[in-house]
């Protein structure tokens, strides 16, 4: 038997077949009994109602009613107590009807004995503990022990069947986490196993009573939360107003906000809620898990960890989505990508040393759409390594094809996204684009950010050894907008800082942007690197540069991203020594000497308060 001790409903009509049952199970060793006698069909239904009995054994005769009808009564009332039907003689009509109905098994009186009405009763409740887990399994996701998408679409139907009957409203919450697959591949699929576990416990916790439905079928207090599959969950509420469901939404995220302790590490993560609110943002249930999880995707646009509700110009937004999605595929496939080369300047001589490879993208029907949209979605849809890859055979191609022209050899960059450093064939690949393009490593620059060497150091830092090792120069890009941290820069086999941009632009007017600049510049010379400056647009913001001795920089107002053709005819000017770096160099030395000397009177102007502009002749705050 698989429970020790069993509670049983003994409906019987005749006292003399309650005795004798009642006798039979007390005959069976190593199990305990609690009967409760019902010698009535309407005190059987009462007690029915308590939902507090393991097993039912139903006599089919009870007066003018039939235990069959009892069966088929208890069944319909959503009960999932197994039945025994018990009669005075053998009737295989009745015993193909009762089973029919949902009964367990079917007895006759007179030829029971303990032993058989032990094993009847054992092996219903074996049957109803393997249809539980079966329902289980079928219902609630393995990992959290919250209802799966199956369940979690029956109860918000019901939600919305029921709140239509009163002054409540339906808010669907899809919640996605922020970055969970940085934890995954940092730290490994158990990790993130872990953390899904502790996250569904928080929810568990931090969604009130008050914010559930009044009745559901599945009984039990957490049924509006489930897990629909990898780091998306939804959150099935009812409402007197919106503004519950903010609140709702609001205390989930501060739920999560407090650091997770998983294997003895702290880890912080966000999440990005979308809402939508029955009846305001769709009628049915597939309308409104597409609106709130659009929702969702404009939360994580704006910068994550907040929640949104669901507004209507969002279905243009996914609708945008994916065409960019679809066209993008056929793009992969047919190589309808250009890249444009933008040059970088060497300070101290004005010479153009390199060109960073930039792809852009045109689509016959959506026109031009911008790196910023098609990059992330190709990352996401798994299509950047043939990009990342094409982009690098493409621009080592071009940069022979210069050197093949007799034009001076200059370096070209290329951006590495955070998937395709990671792919097992890297080296592979780029060795083979070299070997197949006959361009000597030194000339081919790797750009990557600090995210993607944080993401595993350790591999990381193995990855741009063996990448070392081939020749070619590492940068890393928008520095110091990331980790910034001293501990790991040092590990790192880097040749090239890029200052971000952002503390390019207002260098200016903002006396930290240019502490910062100076102390990157002279920590990366102090580690053996060379710096450069990216977004550079005026020449105000040259002029520092040039007196905090940064050796390269990139911007508008060098050049803006050239064509290859328009690249190619830079470098043929470059090469009768009047190109455009050689102006922006006459410039800034047509009053002196030359950088030295204009390095030595900004420092002067410098330390009298005043940032001295070289160029204009002039000084400014």
């Amino acid at each position: 038997m698989i429970n020790k001790h069993l509670n049983i409903l003994l409906v019987e009509d005749d006292e003399d077949d309650f005795i004798l049952t009642r006798d039979l199970l007390y005959e069976v060793e190593g199990v305990s009994y609690d009967i409760e006698w019902a010698s009535t069909y309407e005190t059987a239904l009462e007690a029915i109602k308590r939902k507090c009995h393991d097993i039912y054994l139903f006599d089919y005769r009870l007066g003018e009613r039939t235990g069959l009808e009892l069966l088929r009564t208890a069944l319909d009332s959503g009960s999932k107590v197994p039945v025994i039907l018990m009669t005075g003689q053998g009737d295989k009509e009745i015993d193909m009807e009762a089973m029919s109905a949902g009964a367990s098994d079917y007895l006759v009186k007179g030829h029971i004995d303990a032993q058989l009405l032990e094993r009847s009763i054992r092996y219903a409740v074996e049957r109803k503990k393997a249809n539980d887990q079966i329902s289980h399994m079928a219902y609630y996701d393995s990992l959290t022990n919250l209802h799966n998408r199956i369940s979690f679409k029956e109860s918000l139907k019901q939600t919305i069947t029921i709140n239509k009957g009163c002054d409540k409203i339906t808010a669907l919450l899809f919640l996605d986490l922020d970055n969970f697959k940085r934890i995954n591949d940092t730290f490994g699929h158990t990790v993130g196993d872990d953390l899904l576990k502790e996250v569904a416990d928080r929810l568990k916790k931090c969604v009130r009573k008050s914010d559930c439905i009044a009745r559901n079928v599945f009984n039990e207090t957490n049924h509006t939360i489930a897990r629909l599959g990898g780091d998306e969950f939804t959150i099935v509420l009812s409402a007197g107003h919106i503004h519950d469901a903010a609140n709702a939404a609001q205390r989930i995220l501060d739920a999560l906000s407090s650091p997770f302790e998983l294997e003895g590490d702290k880890m912080f993560i966000t999440a990005s809620i979308g809402i939508a609110v029955h009846p305001l943002d769709g009628e049915d249930v597939e309308t409104l898990i597409k609106n709130a999880d659009a929702a969702m995707y404009h939360a994580k646009e704006l910068d994550k960890n907040n929640y949104q509700f669901y507004k209507k110009s969002l279905n243009e937004t996914s609708l945008r989505r994916l065409t960019v999605e679809n066209s993008l595929r056929k793009a992969v496939e047919n190589c309808n990508f250009t890249l444009l080369y933008q040059p970088k300047m060497e300070i101290s001589t004005g010479k153009i040393v390199g060109m960073e490879a930039l792809i852009r993208w045109e689509d016959p029907e959506e026109g031009m759409i911008s790196p910023t949209e098609f990059i992330p979605l190709a990352e996401e849809m798994g299509l950047i390594n043939p990009i990342g890859e094409w982009v690098l055979r493409t621009a080592c191609a071009q940069n022979m094809s210069w050197q093949k022209a007799g034009l001076t050899p200059i370096r070209v960059s290329i951006n590495m996204s955070g998937r395709q450093f990671k792919q097992k064939n890297l080296i592979t690949m780029v060795s083979d684009i070299l070997n197949d393009t006959g361009l000597d490593p030194r000339y081919l620059e790797l750009e990557i950010t600090e995210s993607i060497v944080m993401e595993n150091v350790n591999t990381t830092i193995a990855t741009l050894n063996d990448l070392k090792k081939m020749g070619l120069r590492l940068s890393m890009d928008d520095f110091g907008t990331g980790y910034s941290s001293f501990s790991y820069l040092k590990r790192i086999p880097l040749d090239i800082i890029k200052i971000d941009q952002t503390f390019i632009k207002d260098i200016h007017s903002d006396p930290q942007d240019r502490t910062i600049i100076n102390a990157i510049i002279v920590m990366a010379h102090s580690l053996g690197m060379e710096v450069i400056a990216e977004g550079v647009e005026t020449e105000r913001q040259l002029s520092f540069l040039v007196a905090s001795k940064c050796r390269e920089i990139q911007g508008f107002l060098l050049s803006s991203p050239l064509t290859s053709a328009e690249a190619t005819e830079c470098l043929e000017k470059e090469a009768l020594g009047d190109g455009i770096g050689v102006r922006l160099y006459r410039k800034i030395t047509d009053r002196f000497d030359d950088i030295t000397a204009v390095q030595r009177v900004i420092r002067q102007e410098e330390g009298t308060g005043r940032v001295f502009d070289a160029i204009e002749g002039n000084a400014c705050e």
